[in-house]
């Protein structure tokens, strides 16, 4: 979900001025997502030149990633703005750059001093669990680090590799006590299935084959994703953050929600559960977030 306005500093709005960033943002906002080498075809420059812009504008948190499209020699990353409308205020109301999902979420459940505490859990992709299945969401857990990396290379005491596969961590770490950021749903990724009975007794909901279940209402389009925030019930000192779907496309939407700073998502309390549906235009990648089903807290 791209957010109407967006309110910056002027050190990013510097960073925005610049002519062919300028160019480059009002393109991703007009057309479709793109890719470096197709906007360097539309801007007739060199495709190392638009990288180098759109890291700078990706940098500033500007830009955000909504998908891989497959190319002729491999993939590429596809962006889009992150904002329709940027605004430079010296009025201290409105929309402003603290109001991002890791402020509200990451920062006050997962951090300690501006440290990471915790692992992110993403589903294995050997065949494995209760229904055998491959997990194919590794890439997602790329685009959610790049998104922590952002913010913690900034804190002091930063520690990069805090991601394991889930079959990994039921065998090696499972009686360590520690936040968990978990990505899939209930059969990619077995954490996720071993919380599942608390998301019903806590949120009302719980996953059953292929849909999520709120309030007697069943969410079975691919695309409905959904991301929630309870206290760990085996230790009450951490949290657990679970960003799933029903199909692939879901968890991708869920993801979504986070890097893009879809904070409307995101409950007011620590705790909360919000079901989702993502915006695709394909049966492959995710373009936002189309509406919110479900909030609670």
């Amino acid at each position: 979900m791209v957010q109407n306005t967006y309110e910056i500093s002027p050190k990013k709005a510097q960073i925005l001025a610049h002519d062919i960033r300028w160019e480059i943002m009002q393109h991703l906002s007009s057309d479709d997502a793109l890719y470096a080498k197709s906007i360097a075809k539309k801007l007739n420059l060199s495709e190392q030149k638009v990288h180098y812009h759109l890291t700078k504008l990706r940098d500033a948190g500007l830009l955000v990633p909504i998908g891989i499209k497959p190319i002729k020699r491999g993939r590429a990353k596809l962006f889009k703005p992150v904002a329709n409308q940027f605004v430079l205020s010296l009025a201290k109301y409105g929309v402003t750059n603290e109001e991002t999902a890791f402020n509200k979420v990451i920062s006050r459940a997962f951090c300690k001093n501006g440290r990471f505490i915790g692992k992110i859990v993403v589903g294995s992709a050997e065949p494995h669990g209760r229904y055998d299945a491959i997990s194919r969401d590794g890439f997602l857990t790329g685009e959610l680090c790049w998104y922590l990396g952002n913010h913690l290379s900034k804190q002091k005491g930063f520690v990069p590799n805090y991601v394991t596969t889930d079959l990994l961590y039921n065998k090696v770490m499972r009686n360590k006590k520690t936040n968990l950021i978990l990505i899939g749903g209930h059969i990619t990724n077995t954490l996720t299935a071993h919380y599942n009975e608390i998301l019903k007794s806590k949120f009302d909901m719980y996953f059953s084959e292929n849909s999520i279940r709120s309030n007697s209402k069943d969410f079975s389009h691919p695309a409905h994703g959904m991301v929630a925030l309870f206290q760990n019930p085996e230790a009450i000192d951490f949290w657990i953050l679970i960003l799933a779907g029903v199909r692939s496309l879901g968890t991708q939407a869920a993801i979504y929600a986070i890097v893009s700073d879809c904070c409307d998502l995101l409950g007011d309390g620590m705790e909360f559960a919000t079901i989702l549906l993502g915006e695709s235009k394909d049966s492959l990648h995710i373009n936002g977030v189309k509406k919110i089903e479900i909030k609670s807290l």
